[in-house]
């Protein structure tokens, strides 16, 4: 005899799969916009991950990581996260899984805040 498990099961399981569906569109869409928006900021440069929800881009300035995220974070409400805390010095990491408005609207402040420094 089979047994098929119960329906609130099969109903989890379909939502987990939807959640996992919707989640995967945002990230790769807003990878895309993150990296057409790297293209045109001079000061930073990157390798495009090929997985995963979070992005290490080097700083091409002459601050110190945790500098830069601080001020930035200071003048902008920005937050990114100073290479520094993982030992690489240098970057900062930034992650892209959050609202697609969310990222637009911070990256446009990194922008308005790189033109002054």
């Amino acid at each position: 005899m089979i047994r098929r498990p119960p329906r609130s099961t099969l109903d989890r399981s379909s939502a987990a799969s939807d959640v996992y569906k919707r989640q995967h569109t945002i990230t790769r869409g807003n990878l895309s916009y993150l990296s057409s928006w790297l293209d045109g900021e001079t000061k930073f440069s990157w390798v495009n991950p090929s997985s995963g929800t979070t992005a290490l881009i080097k700083i091409e300035l002459p601050i110190k990581s945790y500098d830069f995220c601080v001020d930035l974070l200071q003048k902008t409400g920005v937050m990114f996260t100073p290479g520094a805390a993982m030992g690489m010095e240098g970057f900062i990491r930034v992650g892209y899984a959050n609202n697609p408005e969310v990222l637009r609207v911070g990256l446009s402040r990194v922008s308005e805040y790189l033109k002054n420094i």
